[in-house]
């Protein structure tokens, strides 16, 4: 199994609080379309089963979005923040294209009664509006919504699964980071999101709604063994991949490759995407291995995922990834 991610842009219309890109710095240069078409067909020839593709705002690249996809055709997953006016301009040239297998999601709140003055709740709202329409208009894609849990927002957090479940939107979880020793470049430092984060006094707090979530038998978790963790490991960014966070390479927005969507590294970003083939895997392989075992852990639920399906059943990984979600295991238990 090889998973691939690939950050088009860091350049983003959202201001959210916990992400360090949020004034649209160190966006740098970036790859051209071409370059990126040729990037795809790269990660195709090296065997890549499943490509994340993250932004920050992929919309932006709009036409030219359909134009890098549709040069390999492999099962992609599409993040965005479903920013208008460009995702009702551009929905339906992409997804009546065909090659969008998965629409991806933040969302952080379900719709509150007095709405919050800020982008990571209108970010939630035009997410779920935007999982309504492929909903009604193109019900073969599949949805699937990632909620950035943090202390603001962990009492909604049952009520917005249920809400995404009942929607037919699978649902991955993830707890808030911080840029815990400077080198995790989507993160700010911990001073400066302290509201967000949470201390051993919430721990109880934690275990209690993650246990009404888990209690909830409609639920689409597509992680729930992830939020069986112990909470001082998965807010305290405590676990470890252990130097292979998805199989393949992970591309940055100006074509050199990252140790994984949180690091650079200081080894991997001297090989770009241009320098490797399916015959020369060992170098990029090991200066990500180098990269991962500087990394003092994290608890994101994608490569959490990933390890988790490689080491108990890769099968069901595979299927796992390719769909990014699946009704194989929307009824799964956790013993």
């Amino acid at each position: 199994m090889m998973n691939s991610l690939t950050y088009l842009t860091r350049r983003c219309p959202r201001n959210c609080e916990y992400c360090s890109l949020r004034d649209a710095k160190d966006v740098g240069n970036e790859l051209t379309y071409k370059e990126w078409r040729e990037a795809f067909r790269i990660l195709h020839d090296l065997g890549v089963d499943f490509n994340l593709i993250l932004g920050n705002e992929t919309w932006l690249l709009r036409e030219h979005l359909l134009l890098i996809m549709q040069e390999n055709k492999v099962p992609y997953a599409l993040y965005t923040t479903c920013p208008e006016p460009l995702f009702s301009d551009y929905r339906r040239l992409f997804f009546d294209s065909g090659f969008i297998d998965n629409l991806s999601c933040g969302v952080d709140y379900p719709p509150l009664p007095k709405s919050l003055h800020d982008d990571s709740y209108a970010k939630s709202v035009a997410a779920l509006k935007g999982f309504a329409w492929v909903k009604a208009n193109c019900p073969y894609v599949d949805t699937q919504g990632t909620v950035t849990v943090h202390k603001k927002n962990i009492e909604h957090l049952p009520r917005l699964v249920h809400l995404l479940s009942m929607m037919g939107v699978f649902v991955g979880i993830n707890f808030i980071h911080w840029n815990k020793d400077g080198r995790y470049d989507f993160f700010p430092s911990k001073e400066e999101i302290s509201d967000l984060l949470f201390s051993e006094s919430d721990y109880d707090r934690i275990k209690y709604y993650l246990g009404e979530v888990l209690d909830d038998g409609l639920n689409l978790l597509q992680n729930p063994e992830f939020i069986t963790m112990p909470p001082e490991m998965i807010t305290n960014m405590g676990w470890h991949c252990k130097g292979d966070p998805y199989g393949g390479p992970t591309v940055d927005s100006d074509g050199h490759l990252r140790c994984c969507g949180y690091r650079r590294g200081r080894y991997t970003p001297e090989f770009t995407i241009f320098d490797i083939s399916k015959d020369c895997k060992c170098d990029w392989k090991e200066a990500i291995y180098q990269d991962a075992m500087e990394c003092p852990g994290c608890a994101w639920s994608y490569p959490w995922m990933f390890r988790y399906w490689e080491e108990t059943n890769p099968g069901m990984g595979k299927k796992v990834f390719v769909k990014h979600a699946g009704e194989h295991i929307s009824n799964r238990k956790i013993e």
